[in-house]
């Protein structure tokens, strides 16, 4: 709760601030079309009360804040000294029904007694073997002083209904004899006496003595138990513990000894009626505290005291008990008056704070209101800059796709990703377009086309207008597109098909209306983009096969001539940048390729299968001498007697995927982003140093390695430039005698000016002044 009126409250400062910057704008933007002095005058007071008014919220918000903080902490704290009476009522009831539980068991092993049994069963007081059997149960149970010993009563004793006898630990007696001579109770109550010891609604409850022993100066209670109901045979017998007040009392520290008259203790069993009751306070009777409304099982606001309720688990018992309250057991006063007189200084320092702030705050406000409608239109502008780049960007991933670039499958997610190629499983092909402006063959209304920037433009409008939004193409060369294709699992059988209707129907659009002949050639599908460069290769291939009558030619219909074999350079280019870059699943899908066209396809004779084996080989050797230097020379021992063994497919396929390992080990020890760091290092004074300079380097995108390079670093590309540069013409500063004129050219920068702001902004001082203080020590 209290952290959603926090935060609330700052939300709504915030929309405040927002909504009086924008309307300042607003505000200068009139004032400039009016230069009316008595305007701007109206609306800085605007802001002026608009400030006030959005700090007196803030200061209300706060406030707010420390009254419930206030109050929520009294509340908790009065919640634990609840808790705390409540805990301590646990522990007393827990001992409490331990006690009974001797009771309990004390009257059971009695019962285990034979002579026991044998006593009550007896109907004649006079016979000689039943006072004979009593004064030895009685010497037998004198030796026992287990329930003295555990419990806080005061004595225990045995009333047998059926001969009108007594028998405790100390003497086997009639219970008149008893009462009169040993108890020296009052003569009338003795009646009101065997009464309570002979009406089961007494039994299992604490009983008061007052009116069976008045006259006396200590409290005492009475707690009977059935014999009968603890043995499957009649056992007509009573037992009563007797129990002082105070003792009684003392089992439940809730109750102080001081507080008598006002604390209190109610029991009552699970039927809801009362077993023990230690109340005293008249201002409480049983049925209403069993009828007070109970929150959290507490009861308040009843002056001085707390009302508890707490139900055993073990027996289903309810207690119902009395502690001082929180507010009389603790000064609160106090507390208050220091909230109050804190409360108020707040407001008053807070109210001050207000206006001060609000006059000093209103001209940078202005200020800011200005530099945020430059922002705007700073970020409209480089918005616009985005989206202009965005189809060149476009066109630099497909030419990576295509050509087989992709240095890694995590470049290739960002590519897929940024090209909004996601969803649901799709399939891949390309599609190699060759356009030629030939007039000759036109109808006499085809429109001329001169230039060659009308020529593309044509081009690709015409392949949008037919193929669709957005196109992921790329130019080969002049007047070549090569088009990235996709689409779903579902199409993908008659992805061939379709595109070879849409095709006739561009180059008759283009035909009639510019008298341009286009030529199409697409390759095999693929479902996965980084192998997308086979369908690109294929698609080259098939356009060399098509002609005036056949200008759509698949590659799956070119019919494969077994009197040469296909490798051409552009696998064996692609073969060394997959082996270098580590990239085995490449390397493997390239090698399929060539099996596939030249084994399975082709069936070439062994002289043309030599050819191609010595070919391959020659790829890998260029590979072999393109090993990093860390390389060591038992490994590359190992390596060129593979290259000494008879020439096989298999062999070849071997030394590559070996020759990937070890530069994909290379890789790992010093990854891409180290190697672009340890280049940026060695580097750095080259002025041409850029995002431009580092793709071509490392055969990556701009945006892709600029993300890449930002996440693995925490920093931007230039500002890891800018640091070392710095760094290094301080070092040059500090340790050398160069001049001034000749640093900035030293560490990679080409304007002076520019070299001492970007220095001043990173130490705080010029060159020369570092230079000075230099000296100076």
């Amino acid at each position: 709760m209290l952290f959603f009126l926090f935060k609330t409250g700052t939300i709504l400062l915030y929309k405040l601030i927002i909504y009086n910057i924008m309307e300042k704008t607003l505000m200068i933007l009139n004032r400039k079309e009016t230069k009316n002095n008595t305007n701007s005058t109206t609306d800085k007071q605007s802001l002026m009360l608009r400030m006030v008014t959005s700090y007196s919220i803030f200061l209300l918000v706060i406030l707010i804040l420390f009254l419930y903080l206030y109050q929520s902490t009294f509340r908790n704290v009065q919640q634990q000294y609840d808790f705390q009476q409540e805990s301590t009522m646990v522990s007393n009831v827990e001992l409490f029904e331990k006690d009974l539980k001797i009771m309990d068991i004390y009257c059971r092993q009695l019962l285990q007694n034979n002579t026991f049994r044998k006593l009550i069963a007896f109907h004649d007081p006079d016979d000689k073997s039943f006072m004979d059997m009593g004064i030895a149960l009685a010497t037998t149970l004198s030796t026992d002083v287990y329930p003295e010993a555990l419990l806080p009563i005061e004595e225990v004793y045995c009333y047998l209904p059926n001969t009108d006898y007594i028998l405790s630990p100390n003497y086997f007696i009639s219970a008149e004899r008893y009462y009169s001579w040993m108890k020296r109770y009052a003569n009338p109550e003795y009646t009101n006496w065997l009464k309570a010891l002979s009406e089961e609604s007494n039994y299992y409850q604490f009983l008061p003595m007052d009116n069976v022993a008045p006259n006396f100066s200590k409290n005492y209670y009475m707690y009977m138990v059935n014999m009968d109901d603890l043995y499957y045979m009649d056992a007509n017998a009573v037992v009563c513990f007797v129990l002082e007040k105070e003792e009684l009392a003392s089992l439940f520290t809730t109750l102080s000894s001081d507080n008598f008259d006002t604390d209190f203790i109610v029991a009552v069993n699970e039927d809801n009626v009362p077993f023990m009751s230690l109340l005293s306070n008249p201002d409480f009777s049983v049925d209403k505290i069993m009828n007070l409304h109970y929150t959290n099982n507490f009861s308040h606001n009843h002056g001085s005291l707390t009302i508890g309720k707490y139900t055993s688990q073990l027996t289903g018992y309810t207690y119902y008990y009395s502690f001082p309250a929180f507010s009389s057991a603790s000064s609160t006063i106090t507390k208050h008056v220091l909230y109050i007189t804190c409360f108020v200084i707040a407001f008053l320092l807070g109210i001050s704070l207000i206006i001060r702030f609000s006059r000093r705050n209103v001209a940078p406000i202005i200020e800011l209101g200005q530099e945020l409608n430059e922002a705007v239109e700073a970020q409209n502008h480089l918005q616009e800059v985005v989206d202009s780049q965005r189809p060149i960007i476009c066109n630099s991933y497909v030419r990576q796709l295509l050509t087989g670039l992709i240095a890694s499958e995590e470049e290739a997610s960002y590519i897929k990703e940024y090209l909004n190629l996601v969803g649901e499983p799709l399939y891949y092909n390309c599609l190699y377009i060759v356009a030629y402006n030939n007039a000759g063959d036109s109808s006499e209304n085809a429109q001329q086309i001169r230039s060659s920037d009308d020529f593309n433009h044509v081009i690709t409008n015409a392949l949008q207008n037919y193929l669709g939004s957005p196109l992921y193409y790329f130019n080969p060369a002049d007047r070549t597109y090569a088009l990235l294709l996709a689409c779903t699992k579902e199409d993908e059988a008659n992805l061939i098909i379709k595109t070879n209707e849409t095709i006739v129907q561009l180059h008759n659009y283009l035909l009639d209306t510019y008298g341009i002949w286009l030529f199409a050639g697409i390759g095999r599908n693929t479902d996965s983009l980084t192998n997308v460069w086979e369908s690109y290769q294929q698609a080259v291939e098939s356009i060399s096969y098509t002609s005036k009558n056949y200008f759509f030619f698949p590659y799956e219909f070119i019919k494969k001539d077994s009197n040469a074999f296909y490798y051409p350079p552009e696998l064996s280019t692609k073969l060394i940048h997959f082996i270098t870059t580590g990239n085995t699943s490449q390397v493997l899908e390239l090698f399929n390729l060539i099996h596939q066209e030249n084994i399975e396809e082709r069936s070439l004779p062994i002289n043309l299968l030599k050819f191609l084996l010595s070919d391959i080989r020659n790829t890998l050797l260029k590979a072999r001498f393109a090993l990093p230097s860390g390389i060591s020379a038992e490994v590359t021992a190992q390596l060129d007697e593979q290259f000494n063994e008879h020439a096989t497919f298999k062999l070849c396929e071997d030394i590559a995927l070996t020759l990937c390992k070890l530069f994909a080990v290379e890789s790992e020890d010093t990854n891409l982003v180290t190697a672009i760091e340890k280049y940026i290092e060695k580097n750095f004074m080259d002025p041409s140093m850029g995002l431009n300079k580092i793709s071509d380097e490392f055969q990556i995108s701009e945006s892709y390695f600029s993300h890449m390079f930002k996440e693995k670093t925490g920093v931007n590309f230039s500002t890891y430039l800018e640091n070392i540069r710095m760094s290094e013409a301080a070092r040059m500063i500090k340790e050398t005698d160069i001049s001034l004129n000749e640093l900035y050219i030293s560490v990679g920068y080409n304007n002076a000016n520019t070299f001492r702001r970007a220095f001043k902004k990173i130490y705080g001082v010029t060159p020369s002044s570092m230079r000075e203080n230099k000296a100076d020590k």
